[in-house]
This record gives structure tokens, C-alpha cells and sequence, in this order.
């Protein structure tokens, strides 16, 4: 093992040691602490991603998985730089995954559902049966827990999220997009199971509005935020006369952040964050430049927001894979 891995995995050892346990003997696992490039073919496509593991994962450890989807234009690489989230995974032990849309995009309107029936449609990709099959994949080398398979995604990626938590609710224990929204023809699916959901926008978000309105079109061409929100409450049944509360603002940004809390019964509350005056951007993150995309809230980091919520849900016993 090189001295940098060593170091790199030195504080999680030494956790181990101070809170009186013992350190793992199990040897590291050969890419702890390292973003590797894969593929997997599906569909007829070679379709690769980014895999990040934890700096301290052993050989033979599963654990949960993030998967983090793209923007338009932009790929898995970006991602990773613009959200941080794999300093994240190192933290807190989780495996993050950053695959590319194929032309840089996802095809979130794709049916799916029909199976067969669309496989040859011209520009067929089948997204959603994409990461099912990476999430399978990765659970079959024994490197991720299946009830702990999470999904965020940024503008074009968060619609794709947004999809996945309607088609694979069973596959996945909670969402949480940022800066998008949902069309109106994915609003007539209906996910099997209440969906963990966790929704940051900014108000004044130019490319994807807060009123559902696109830069694109001028048209209102989706759901808007509070109407996205609405719908969630509605399919996991929360509480809806919900008072929201201020966080503090910390970083003199332009922006003010408001959390509503909507609980549910059924254990899959929707959590909604409104970034007044905030642009298309991801909280906390790298590289966006605000002269396109509008400001940059830092009152907050959406990546350790998101796992500090993904952390408390996972699915049921009976619905996750097992691997073989």
C-alpha cells in the first residue's frame, strides 16, 4: 500500500481506536480513497461512470451507495468536482457513483414501463434500466448494501432523479434533486412505495424556474417547485399546514434558505429547501460560475445535507437484492 493511502486512511483508523473498538483486520480494498473510470454495456450502449470508494473500505465490505446524475451538458467527472460529494463519502464511509448520460443528457421521459415494446424506438436508451443494472452491478461485486442504494441529481439530473424515484422505488431508499423539477407526464406515474424526499431550488433559478417555467421555452413546461413538493406530500402522505423555519445565514451571499419539514406516517417525509434569491447552482459547491448560473448559497453544503438525511432511511428487509 502506498504511504499517500495510508495516510489518507489514517484518521478512520485511529476512530476506530478511540471509540474503544478494534481496527478492521480485513486488508483495504485496492481502489480505497480513488475515483476509478467503468463501463458496463446495457442497451446496446457502452455506458460508463466514476466510482469513488471510501477511503477506508475494506475488502469485502458493502456499503450504501449515492449515485449522483449530471447536468445537462456536463458529465460524471464535473459532477464529482462541482458537488464534492466523494470528500463526503470519504467522511462518512459510502460509495459515491457518477455515471454519464449518453450526448451529456438524461432521457427521463423514456416509457420504460412498456419494456419490450419500446426497445427498438429510434434513440432509445433505457435510462432507468441503466442504473438499475449499474446499482445490480455494483451489488454483485459485494461493494454496496442493497437496502442502502440512494439517488441525487442536478437540473436535468434531478428530473432523472425524480423519474428514477417513481420507476424504481424498489431499488431505491430516498432522493433528493437539486434545481429541477418533474414534467407532467412523469407526474401520472405512480411509485409503488412512499419515496424519502429531500428537494433544494432556488428562487431565482433562470435555467429551471421556481415557477416551472424554462429558460429554453419561456414556457411552463414542468411542475413548479411548491407544486413538485405538493406531490410528493401527496403520494407519502404528509401534513401539509407546515410552518417553515429560517436557517441562519452564516455567508453574506445574497441568498436566506428556508426548510419546511412535511412528516409523514409512513416514515418518508418531504423535506423542501427554498433558496430565496438563489441561481441554478448546487449549495456549497465548486464551480459554478454566477454570471451564468445565478448566486451560489453557502450558508449550507447540499452534499453533506443530503447524506445527513439519506443516512436515516434504508429499504425493507424483503424489497432489497441480495448479492449472489
Amino acid at each position: 500500500m502506498s504511504f499517500v493511502r495510508r495516510l489518507a486512511c489514517l484518521p478512520v483508523m485511529l476512530l476506530a481506536f478511540a471509540s474503544g473498538g478494534q481496527a478492521d483486520d480485513r486488508p483495504l480494498h485496492a481502489d480505497a480513497g480513488q475515483t476509478v473510470e467503468r463501463s458496463i454495456e446495457h442497451a446496446k450502449h457502452d455506458r460508463t461512470y466514476r466510482l469513488h470508494l471510501p477511503a477506508g473500505l475494506h475488502a469485502g465490505e458493502a456499503v450504501p451507495l449515492v449515485i449522483a446524475l449530471h447536468g445537462l451538458s456536463m458529465d460524471g467527472e464535473s459532477m464529482e468536482a462541482l458537488t464534492g460529494l466523494s470528500e463526503v463519502a470519504d467522511e462518512k464511509g459510502f460509495i459515491a457513483v457518477y455515471p454519464d448520460g449518453l450526448g451529456r443528457m438524461w432521457r427521463f421521459w423514456e416509457r420504460h414501463e412498456l419494456g419490450q415494446r419500446v426497445r427498438s424506438e429510434f434513440g432509445y436508451v433505457d435510462e432507468v434500466g441503466f442504473i438499475e443494472a449499474l446499482i445490480d452491478s455494483l451489488i454483485s461485486e459485494g461493494l454496496v448494501d442493497g437496502r442502502r442504494v440512494y439517488v441525487t441529481g442536478l437540473s436535468n439530473g434531478a428530473y432523472m432523479t425524480n423519474r428514477l424515484a417513481s420507476s424504481l422505488s424498489d431499488r431505491i431508499a430516498a432522493v433528493a434533486p437539486v434545481a429541477g423539477t418533474m414534467s407532467p407526464a412523469i407526474s401520472n406515474l405512480d411509485a409503488p412505495r412512499p419515496m424519502p424526499f429531500l428537494y433544494i431550488h432556488g428562487t431565482d433559478d433562470r435555467i429551471v424556474g421556481f415557477d416551472g417555467v424554462d429558460s429554453f421555452t419561456g414556457i411552463k413546461s414542468s411542475l413548479d417547485a411548491n407544486e413538485l413538493v405538493a406531490w410528493w406530500c401527496d403520494h407519502n402522505g404528509c401534513r401539509k399546514n407546515v410552518t417553515g423555519r429560517p436557517l441562519p445565514d452564516t455567508v453574506e451571499d445574497g441568498c436566506r434558505v428556508m426548510q419546511t419539514v412535511f412528516e409523514s406516517e409512513q416514515g418518508a417525509p418531504v423535506v423542501f429547501y427554498e433558496v430565496t434569491d438563489g441561481g441554478h447552482t448546487w449549495p456549497g459547491g465548486d464551480f459554478q460560475p454566477e454570471r451564468l448560473l445565478g448566486p451560489v448559497c453557502r450558508d449550507f453544503k447540499a452534499s453533506e445535507l443530503m447524506w445527513e438525511f439519506f443516512s436515516h432511511y434504508s429499504l425493507p428487509e424483503a424489497e432489497a437484492p441480495a448479492a449472489p
